[in-house]
């Protein structure tokens, strides 16, 4: 498996992979395990979790679109700027949240 950069520029599988992330997440009903989508390691699609797709990105400093910006702050999330990185620990932070008030932390 390729390293990923630590920051700037992520590939587009890593990308798309966080917009799964974010509608699976705009689609659960934050009850029960926490959603996972497929991520390609080595050609060969894996589960992954929201937490650890948010961390593909946590670096990533590629802009995320307008749409999905609005989708993330419409549904109450917090962010800093219009990048991955600042949607993924927006996410996270919510993700965490979620799970100390389900008692999984």
């Amino acid at each position: 498996m390729t390293p990923l950069p630590r920051s700037g520029h992520a590939p587009g599988h890593v990308r798309d992979c966080f917009l799964s992330a974010i509608n699976a997440w705009l689609q659960w009903n934050e009850r029960g395990q926490e959603p996972t989508v497929e991520f390609e390691i080595d050609y060969e699609p894996r589960p992954i979790t929201l937490s650890k797709a948010c961390g593909l990105v946590w670096d990533c400093t590629d802009i995320l679109s307008r749409d999905d910006v609005d989708l993330l702050e419409g549904a109450g999330l917090e962010m800093k700027s219009q990048t991955y990185a600042a949607a993924a620990r927006a996410l996270l932070g919510r993700l965490k949240l979620i799970q100390m008030r389900s008692g999984l932390l």
